[in-house]
């Protein structure tokens, strides 16, 4: 597998990820691809899933270090309010 950003290390943190560029990659591909880039909630998971559907899967990354329980609302499919008591 290969893992593709959506954004290059000279835009940063100046754009959102393109998802588009990432999905035209992984329609391309003769390998299974991973995307990458500005994954925070369940909706951008399920966003990038569906403008990619020949994506193997979409990594996380700095999302993870924003918010370390986004694998529980990735998996349960839905917002976790950490700070709710």
């Amino acid at each position: 597998a290969v893992t593709i950003h959506g954004r290059s290390r000279a835009q940063r943190y100046s754009r959102l990820a393109d998802w588009d560029y990432v999905a035209h990659c992984a329609k391309l591909a003769s390998v299974p691809l991973v995307g990458n880039g500005d994954v925070y909630s369940y909706e951008d998971l399920d966003n990038a899933l569906r403008r990619g559907p020949n994506m193997a899967t979409v990594m996380v990354a700095r999302g993870a270090l924003v918010k370390p329980w986004i694998f529980t609302e990735l998996k349960e499919k839905r917002h976790w309010d950490i700070s709710a008591s």
